[in-house]
C-alpha cells in the first residue's frame, strides 16, 4: 500500500467517495482476528500473508478474493491449508487522493458479490464461512458461502483476465473496451473457459458470456485495476492472468494463442 494512503487512513480514516463518509479503521491491530482477507495484488500474496502473520490465531480463517488463480496455494503454504478460504468479489473501488477510495456505482447500489469458500476438504466450516459471509452482506457488500469455490474462482478469472489484459493494452475503461473488441473479448473468453474445464472446473460457455457482458456493462465506466496499474507504470497481474492460463493449458494440451498474445503484450507494456 501506498505509505501516504495509509497514513492518511491512520490519522482521519478513510474516505468513501462519493459521499464523503469516513470510516475509521485500525491500520495496526496487535491481536489475532477472526478473519484475514487477502486483497493484495497476486505477486504480493506470500508478503502480504507474512506481513499479518501475527494476526492469524488458531482460529483465524485467511480468505483470498485476489484477481487470478493460484493465490489460494501460495497462502496454504504460509498459513496452512485448513484454513484458506479461496474466493472472488466483484466490489469495484479505486484509490483516489491519499485517504480517499472513490467506489464504483454497481457496489455502491449493493450489486457487487463476494464468494468464499471452505478449504477444500473442509466443508465442517462452511458455517463459519456463512457467519463471515453475512457480516459482508449486512455491511453493504453481499456475500455468499459455498463449499467449492474453485467456479466462482475461474469465472471471476475469465472476466478479470480478458477485460483487465485488453483494456489495459487498450488504455481503456470497460465499457469502451468491450465496444472496440468484442471478438478478442469473447476468444479470451473461450480460452479460460476451456483450460477451467480441462482442471476439472464444470464453467459452461454460455453461461459465463453471458455473465461477464451483464458486469461489464453495469461498470462501463469503471478501469479494470490491471488497466490502472499500466496507466500509473506499476507492476501488473498479468502473471496470474492470461500467463497463468496459458501455463494450466500447456499443461492440458489446450490452446491458448490469444491469452498468450495478449499477456506477452502486457509485459512487453509493463516492461516498458
Amino acid at each position: 500500500m501506498r505509505r501516504d494512503h495509509l497514513d492518511a487512513i491512520t490519522r482521519d480514516g478513510l474516505v468513501a467517495e462519493p459521499s464523503g463518509e469516513a470510516v475509521q479503521v485500525d491500520t495496526a491491530p496487535a491481536a489475532p482476528v477472526e478473519l484475514v482477507v487477502v486483497a493484495t495484488k497476486a505477486f504480493a500474496t506470500e508478503e502480504a500473508a507474512r506481513g499479518a502473520s501475527h494476526l492469524v490465531g488458531d482460529e483465524t480463517l485467511v480468505a483470498t478474493v485476489q484477481n487470478g488463480i493460484g493465490s489460494e496455494d501460495v497462502l496454504a503454504e504460509v498459513v496452512g491449508p485448513d484454513r484458506v478460504l479461496a474466493g472472488t468479489t466483484t466490489i469495484a473501488a479505486e484509490a483516489g487522493s491519499p485517504g480517499r477510495v472513490l467506489v464504483g456505482e454497481s457496489t455502491r447500489a449493493g450489486r457487487s458479490l463476494t464468494v468464499l469458500g471452505c478449504p477444500p476438504g473442509r466443508p465442517d466450516l462452511l458455517s463459519r464461512v456463512e457467519a463471515h459471509c453475512a457480516a459482508f452482506t449486512d455491511a453493504g457488500l453481499p456475500a455468499t458461502a459455498v463449499v467449492d469455490a474453485a467456479p466462482a474462482r475461474w469465472r471471476k478469472l475469465a472476466l478479470a483476465g480478458s477485460m483487465g489484459s485488453l483494456s489495459g493494452l487498450l488504455g481503456a475503461t470497460v465499457g469502451q473496451t468491450l465496444a472496440a473488441a468484442p471478438e478478442v473479448l469473447h476468444a479470451l473468453l473461450d480460452e479460460i473457459v476451456a483450460v477451467a474445464q480441462a482442471e476439472g472446473v464444470a464453467l459452461d460457455l454460455d453461461e459465463t458470456r453471458a455473465t461477464a457482458l451483464a458486469v461489464y456493462a453495469d461498470t462501463g465506466f469503471h478501469r479494470a485495476s490491471l488497466a490502472v496499474d499500466l496507466a500509473e507504470g506499476r507492476r501488473t497481474e498479468i502473471d496470474a492472468l492470461c500467463l497463468e492460463v496459458v501455463r494450466r493449458g500447456a499443461a492440458h494440451g489446450v490452446p491458448t494463442p490469444v491469452n498468450d498474445v495478449v499477456g506477452r503484450l502486457v509485459s512487453a507494456r509493463e516492461r516498458r
